[in-house]
């Protein structure tokens, strides 16, 4: 009796060609799948790594904040210090920065009209984490978020308004690890000034107009009778 010859009948030689062809196959389909994963999986890390150190230098620069906020408060302190993990990114300390303007009756409240606060950023790729006058401001390609206000109120019929300015002796910066930073008092400053009309804040130049916008206009509900404004100069050191 008579039947079709199949593929497994086929002689020895081409069945063996045909089992390593498939195990090749096979093989080659696993490595690729296993090399896409790798890929995807370290990319994966990457963007949790930078994660992680974008919100430790927050964490760093909150904390900073809230130390130099006790300068300004406290005219026994003189001194404070925060340490701001860096991760694989750049801390940056130099001169100019915001630049605020506050203002009673249409009249600037500080001496020469504005207040420069100094630089203080931790930069990594584009995103940064900066000090700016007492707030902490988070900033990358689409915009900036005020993250810690700074230290200002309105109640009461008064208005306590504190900002402080980074006194930078040349442009300095720290790369990798984590640097323990210590704010030192050069100079307070205050001053009250009683309101007929109105007083204002505003951002005459900054590379955060989001975030100082939010305080703009939370700012434009307050109605005070009077207006506190205290100046902390301080110096960074790390």
């Amino acid at each position: 009796m008579n039947r079709d010859r199949t593929a497994l009948d086929g002689p020895p030689g081409e069945r063996g060609v045909s089992a390593v062809l498939s195990f090749v196959l096979v093989l080659g389909i696993v490595l690729g799948s296993v090399a896409v994963l790798s890929v995807a999986g370290f990319g994966l890390l990457d963007e949790q790594r930078e994660a992680e150190e974008l919100r430790t230098a927050e964490q760093g620069m909150t904390d900073l904040a809230t130390a130099i906020e006790d300068l300004g408060r406290y005219d026994g302190l003189e001194r404070r210090t925060a340490v701001v993990p860096l991760g694989e990114g750049t801390l940056v300390v130099d001169d100019g920065g915001t630049e605020l303007e506050v203002a009673v009756d249409g009249d600037p409240v500080a001496d020469g009209g504005t207040i420069e606060l100094g630089t203080l950023a931790y930069r990594s790729g584009s995103e940064a984490v900066a000090y700016d006058g007492g707030a902490v401001v988070r900033s990358d390609e689409s915009g900036s978020q005020l993250r810690h206000q700074p230290a200002v109120s309105c109640r009461e019929g008064t208005a306590l308004v504190s900002f402080a300015r980074i006194e930078a002796d040349g442009r300095s910066v720290h790369t990798g690890g984590q640097v323990a930073v210590t704010a030192r008092v050069v100079e307070r400053s205050s001053r009250t000034i009683d309101v007929e009309n109105a007083a204002t804040i505003a951002a005459v130049e900054t590379d955060h107009e989001r975030a100082w916008e939010r305080l703009e206009n939370e700012w434009a509900d307050c109605d005070p009778d009077r207006v506190r404004l205290t100046v902390t100069t301080v110096s960074l050191e790390s």
